[in-house]
């Protein structure tokens, strides 16, 4: 997988987290609670996963919504934060 594959591969199981959490990454860009070098941090986490597999399963059995960021996830404190800061 080259770089630029690996790092939308995480962008896309990033923004799907925050969908199951009720986040849109975007949006929090737009309203200045996330920057744009915050959001490239989280991804470069991401990146870091050493599960990757059972991230994407968790996100298929979470896919209704969910509270809670799985232990798993690298970038849990940032969008439980996120959550809570609403």
């Amino acid at each position: 997988m080259t770089e630029d594959a690996h790092r939308a591969y995480h962008q896309h199981l990033l923004g799907r987290m925050a969908d199951v959490l009720g986040l849109d990454l975007d949006l929090e860009v737009d309203l200045t609670r996330l920057s744009r070098a915050q959001l490239d941090r989280a991804v470069e986490k991401c990146m870091h996963c050493p599960d990757p597999t059972g991230c994407e399963i968790w996100l298929e059995e979470h896919a209704a919504g969910t509270h809670e960021a799985p232990q798993l996830c690298l970038n849990k404190n940032l969008l439980e934060h996120l959550r809570d800061s609403y």
